[in-house]
């Protein structure tokens, strides 16, 4: 039996994000369909405390022009833009010095980066080694699988002898829609539920669904334990 999911590189993805790649055999980042402006891939939510004020704020990473057949792989940060001082900036000001206690994020900042799916997926994977992920992780691109839409994500399933693939809840009315090519294949779809657990969080009024920065910042070591 083996399980496989398939997602798109987020920024800074939420905790369910990580659940359903801890639930997984096998996850795959679906790196060479086409980008989405103003998308969950170029940003992502933390949290603002200020005064009686509790708030989500917005944190990006700025891209070079794009058009509507870019697809991931070839999107480009735009580096013109300080956006790492920025970033920095805003972790400081949100979170004050936890960003020192993360290693492998400080030595992110410390690289130059150029294509966003690499800072994506870097932040992906030793994220998932911060938390004891032990899930063998793939892209797309590399597996020279064809298709699209369900059609690839059923052929890179049987590439990986997929018995189940666990997708996300938000696609299911689509794939209701194409889970004959799946069951043809004798690959069991199961939708990904999850629950947002509260965990030591800044201010008194808990915010669900932000960037797992949030967790990471507020409970360090412990995040494993949410997850």
């Amino acid at each position: 039996m083996t399980t496989v999911s398939i997602s798109q590189p987020t920024f800074f993805p939420w905790i369910g994000y990580f659940n359903i790649i801890k639930n997984s055999d096998i996850f795959i980042f679906l790196d060479n369909v086409k980008f989405e402006k103003r998308s969950w891939q170029m940003r992502n939510r933390l949290k603002l405390v200020q005064d009686d004020n509790e708030e989500s704020v917005w944190i990006n990473i700025p891209t070079k022009i794009i058009n509507s057949k870019t697809i991931i792989n070839d999107v480009k940060i735009d580096n013109t833009q300080n956006w790492k001082r920025k970033h920095l900036q805003s972790f400081k000001v949100n979170y004050g010095e936890s960003f020192k206690n993360l290693k492998f994020l400080r030595e992110m900042y410390e690289q130059e980066w150029e294509n966003l799916v690499d800072f994506n997926i870097d932040f992906i994977t030793n994220c998932c080694k911060f938390l004891e992920i032990k899930t063998k992780i793939f892209r797309a691109s590399e597996q020279k699988v064809e298709g699209t839409k369900s059609k690839l994500l059923v052929n890179i399933c049987k590439k990986f002898s997929a018995t189940k693939y666990l997708s996300t809840i938000g696609a299911k009315d689509y794939l209701e829609n194409d889970k004959g090519l799946f069951f043809k294949e004798n690959i069991e779809i199961k939708y990904h539920e999850y629950s947002q657990p509260k965990y030591k969080q800044n201010g008194k009024k808990f915010l669900e669904k932000l960037s797992i920065l949030d967790l990471l910042f507020n409970e360090g070591e412990n995040s494993k334990n949410f997850i």
